[in-house]
């Protein structure tokens, strides 16, 4: 059992009552994982059907030189219940848009077909209070934090959802270094804090950690 006495007067892990699913757990995904256990989440979902290859161990950070070939959901939540004593709920496979989700849901995946998949899982959904999608290109981390149930927040965030021929021609896992998404985990988890404690959250947040560029939008009253 973590001791969280030092963290308690900022985000105390009593006051959060919803699983986490992270969907996608590799270069976000897995820095998500690791902060929101270590901040005080207890129970994770952990959806990817893809396996540790040698390539990913410099720039996703719970993984070790031990976990090639194993399934990213399995290295992981082995890391996480030795570091944390989280419980981890595994599922070797993406979400698609009938998933049955419940809970905050963070998104960490590489294309925007599998973000439509998320979101027609999410919209409307009142058992999932807040959504999260985390996007990586290069050192230029994106986060969208959305109210599924609220519909202003819902056309704000679909208005960032286009076919991946439209995307950047910089996918999520090229270029990778381990910085951006440490970088954009700390963001989920601020922006997790602010819900919980009913402040002021951003809707969009953009950060250029190679110009130290920050750029927010559409902040809105929160609520958890």
């Amino acid at each position: 059992m973590m001791n969280f006495s030092r963290q308690r007067d900022i985000m105390d892990p009593a006051e959060f009552v919803w699983p986490v699913h992270c969907v996608g757990v590799g270069g976000i995904g897995s820095a998500n994982a690791l902060v929101l256990a270590k901040l005080g989440v207890l129970e994770l979902h952990l959806w990817d059907p893809d396996t540790v290859a040698e390539e990913n161990i410099p720039n996703q950070l719970i993984y070790e030189p031990t976990d090639v070939g194993k399934h990213k959901v399995d290295a992981a939540a082995e890391t996480l219940r030795r570091m944390t004593g989280v419980t981890v709920h595994v599922h070797p496979e993406f979400c698609t848009p009938t998933t049955r989700l419940e809970g905050v849901v963070v998104s960490g995946v590489h294309s925007m077909q599998a973000r439509q998949d998320i979101w027609k899982a999410v919209k409307q959904n009142a058992l999932v209070p807040l959504y999260l999608d985390g996007r990586l290109g290069g050192e230029i981390c994106e986060l969208h934090t959305v109210r599924p149930s609220n519909l202003d927040d819902g056309e704000t965030y679909e208005k960032f959802l286009f076919p991946d021929a439209e995307a950047a021609a910089l996918p999520c896992a090229a270029r990778a270094i381990i910085h951006p998404p440490a970088i954009l985990a700390g963001i989920v988890a601020s922006q997790l804090i602010r819900w919980i404690r009913k402040e002021r959250y951003y809707r969009r947040i953009v950060f250029d950690a190679k110009t130290m560029t920050l750029l927010t939008q559409f902040e809105r009253k929160g609520g958890a």
